[in-house]
Order: C-alpha cells, then structure tokens, then sequence
C-alpha cells in the first residue's frame, strides 16, 4: 500500500462530506460531489449495481433511512486525481447495517473534487459467495 501522506488529504475529508450529504438526504449536494462525466460510474454491493445514469447515482442522496458512517478513511493524492479509501458502516432504513470497504477516485473538475468512481463491497469469504451465487443461478 502506498504510504499515507503526512498532510490529510483532501479525499478523506471529500468522503467525510459525502457520507454526512448522503446520510442528509441532502439531494441538492448530489451535482457538487458527483462528475457529471459519462465516464462516472458507481459499482454496489447487489448483484446488478453497476450503476452510470445519473438519476440512478443520485438514488443514494434521496432515500429515506439511508446512512453511510465513514471509519478510518485514508486518502492519497496525485495532480488532478485523489482517491480513497475506507470501510465505512452502511446503514439501511430497517435500522439494519452492513460493514462495507470502499473505494473511491476523485478528479478535480473547475477547481473542486468530484467522484468519478467508487466501489462499494462487503467482505464475504470466498467459499459463501460460491454458495450464495449457485442459488441465484
């Protein structure tokens, strides 16, 4: 791993901001973290979350219930781009949460980051995943 820069990054405190807006319902934000690039994209936890449309990336900052609580995040930086990490807690509107790790890029774009990727999984062990995926097949 790359060793963490002995200033903070910008990308940890970007995170910090993204999960309070999102965790705020906080919609209007959405244009000012999010590129409006093609290029954008967000990969989720569910089966099927490979997600570009805007309408779609925007889902997070309008429902209801939805929380992402940042842990530890470490950021990095390199010219136009910074990129994160962490393992933040995901919490759903059922009062239930799952322990996720993350990975996000950012690109400055007129003059401000915004997210041009992120990655959410869950760490599950290899051999329940095959398990998991027989039966969805």
């Amino acid at each position: 791993m790359m060793p963490r820069n002995p200033h903070r990054a910008e990308s940890e405190a970007f995170f910090e901001r993204w999960c309070e807006r999102l965790s705020a319902n906080d919609a209007a934000s959405f244009d000012d973290l999010a590129s409006a690039s093609s290029a954008t994209l967000v990969i989720g936890t569910a089966p099927g979350e490979w997600v570009t449309e805007r309408d779609r990336l925007r889902f997070g900052f309008e429902a209801e219930g939805v929380r992402l609580e940042p842990k530890s995040p470490r950021g990095y930086e390199e010219g136009a781009l910074d990129w994160f990490v962490d393992e933040p807690k995901f919490h759903l509107p059922d009062n239930s949460f799952m322990q996720t790790r993350v990975t996000g890029v950012l690109r400055r774009e007129d003059d401000r980051w915004k997210v041009v990727h992120m990655h959410i999984s869950v760490g599950v062990p290899d051999e329940e995943v095959v398990e998991l995926q027989k039966r969805w097949s």
